[in-house]
């Protein structure tokens, strides 16, 4: 299984964290993880290969700083507003990876996986480029900014299930820079955005469980369909229900999250027994049961 996270050395911490879930939920599993980095420090990539070796698994970096600064030529306005321009590296996905890697699962570094991603990676994708998780929390400008139709659905990046030789065969890489380059190099949400129009009606659409947003603990179903009408057909109340009940992935959006102090977290729990099997986030913990109370 090849897993992807792409991340500047700020979130080296978080990335451990979020690789140690992998590895706590994948045991038995032979898993290959590539890191496209902008800027990590040597030291940290080493901590993090010592790690990841020490578990009998494998770790590849890519240092793609060159490669951003070469999109900043290309597009002079490019600006990702509050996001760390290490967002844009999952653009660079198809063609960093070696070209026998035809299907790879990318994963945001502030998640956390709860349970076995076999089944997800297992989904077959056909004639379809991606495979990600709705977000129907999306601003409803937003979406209008974007061309998207109120039937149309809108899809978060923190989760994607790529089908590589299919993204490459079709050339969508060229065709994601020349759609932001068209734009200018500004968009809200970057990369996320591009994905969700440059590949319209070939991202298969994957439960909620698989990519799910640590306060939608808080929001209603119902809350959720009003804001995006097309979420009921994507999603139905059971699912939702049981994604929130027991996610697979949890991706820890909004201001509640378990590495700010203070933060009550409903997802939280599992949070202080990763810290304390990785080597990079400092935080630690002996709790090891928390893990299996919040599956």
């Amino acid at each position: 299984m090849h897993i992807i996270y792409g991340v500047d050395d700020n979130f080296i911490p978080l990335l451990s964290v979020s690789i140690s879930s992998v590895l706590h939920t994948m045991q038995g599993e032979t898993l290959h993880f590539h890191i496209l980095s902008m800027g990590c420090k040597k030291e940290n990539e080493e901590k993090l290969r010592h790690f990841i070796e020490g578990e009998g698994q494998k770790i590849s970096f890519y240092e793609l700083e060159e490669k951003l600064q070469e999109l900043k030529k290309r597009i002079p306005g490019l600006n990702t507003g509050s996001f760390s321009p290490a967002t844009l590296l999952r653009l660079f996905i198809p063609g960093v990876l070696p070209k026998n890697v035809t299907k790879a699962l990318y994963l945001d570094a502030d998640t956390v996986v709860l349970q076995s991603l076999t089944p997800l990676y297992a989904t077959a994708l056909s004639e379809n480029a991606l495979g990600m998780a709705a977000e129907p929390s999306i601003y409803k400008s937003h979406c209008r900014f974007l061309g998207l139709s109120e039937k149309e659905p809108y899809f978060n990046a923190g989760m994607i299930l790529w089908n590589l030789s299919y993204f490459r065969e079709q050339g969508l890489e060229e065709q994601c820079l020349r759609y932001y380059q068209l734009k200018m190099g500004r968009l809200p949400f970057n990369d996320q955005d591009i994905l969700n129009i440059v590949c319209k009606g070939k991202i298969k659409p994957l439960p909620q469980r698989y990519n799910f947003f640590s306060n939608y603990y808080y929001f209603r179903y119902k809350a959720l369909c009003e804001n995006a009408p097309w979420y009921e057909k994507l999603e139905k109340k059971k699912g939702f229900k049981r994604a929130k009940a027991h996610p697979v992935m949890v991706h820890f959006a909004g201001a509640s999250r378990p590495y700010v102090r203070g933060s009550g977290n409903p997802y939280g729990r599992a949070f202080p027994l990763l810290c304390g099997e990785q080597p990079v986030y400092s935080r630690r913990s002996k709790r090891k049961r928390a893990f299996y109370a919040a599956v």
